[in-house]
């Protein structure tokens, strides 16, 4: 079995809130893109796994979690044998580990004809839920209320830093600056890039995580800046370090393109 879990974009992104519990609400426009890792799932007598990266199996490991995860709801154990080739750079706010996550999962609900995927993925991690239907939405809550829409058209040019942000430094940094609250509208940002309306755009492209990186690692907002250049809007996606830029009118370079809900298990 080969499954493709894709990489997504955080077309815009406000931090709303502190949640009793210590996370936050975020209010955002995801968005499913080209990129994306392949996983080769086997069953075996025993379990194993082997990456082209430094990943390890343990907890640090999306894939491990979620195996143990569904375990634990299934009451069963599993020996697969697990090939993960890795395309999305990590950490880079492109949900890297959370697409994986979700394409484990995916092959084993399947397996076992099980329907509860996103009360199973919600255990998982926060942006988990929202790659087990993919494509387009408004995710909001912790990640846990999610309104899917049609899907966009768009060309995005990526820059990815050599060094990745701490998700968990970044939303530290949110909270001590005081960032928190909503500085945009997703649903008018869908509107603007739907009907490419550049004042809806100019006014809706906001991400909260892109004020902690121009205090705490502006040479790498200018790297971004000049190598997205040629683009008329850049950003940055998720708690970053990944940015993407488009032009909303004119066709821009393509490294990737968003795409509508994907077909995660290939063969």
């Amino acid at each position: 079995m080969i499954i493709k879990a894709y990489a997504k974009v955080n077309l815009n992104l406000s931090v709303l809130s502190k949640r009793t519990d210590g996370l936050h609400d975020i209010c955002s426009l995801m968005h499913n893109i080209s990129l994306y890792d392949l996983i080769e799932i086997e069953e075996s007598n025993e379990l194993s796994f082997w990456t082209n990266s430094d990943l390890k199996w343990d907890e640090s490991n999306t894939l491990y979690k979620t195996l143990k995860v569904f375990e634990d709801f299934t009451g069963k154990s599993y020996n697969l044998k697990i090939k993960l080739e890795k395309h999305i750079p990590s950490p880079s706010g492109l949900g890297g580990g959370s697409a994986d996550a979700a394409a484990l999962l995916c092959y084993l609900c399947e397996r076992e004809g099980i329907t509860e995927m996103k009360e199973i993925a919600a255990k998982i991690g926060s942006d988990v839920p929202f790659f087990v239907d993919g494509g387009c939405a408004i995710v909001e809550g912790k990640g846990d209320i999610i309104r899917n829409l049609d899907p966009l058209e768009l060309n995005l040019k990526l820059y990815i830093p050599k060094i990745g942000f701490s998700t968990k430094e970044m939303y530290a940094s949110v909270d001590e600056m005081n960032l928190i609250g909503k500085n945009c509208d997703p649903y008018m940002l869908y509107k603007g890039i739907k009907q490419k309306d550049e004042k809806l755009v100019c006014e809706n492209l906001y991400n909260t995580f892109k004020i902690v990186a121009q205090k705490k690692y502006p040479h790498i907002l200018e790297e971004a800046t000049k190598a997205l250049a040629d683009m008329e809007y850049i950003s940055m996606s998720g708690s970053g370090s990944a940015f993407f830029g488009f032009n909303l009118k004119n066709k821009s370079k393509r490294d990737v393109h968003l795409v509508a809900r994907p077909r995660l298990i290939l063969k």
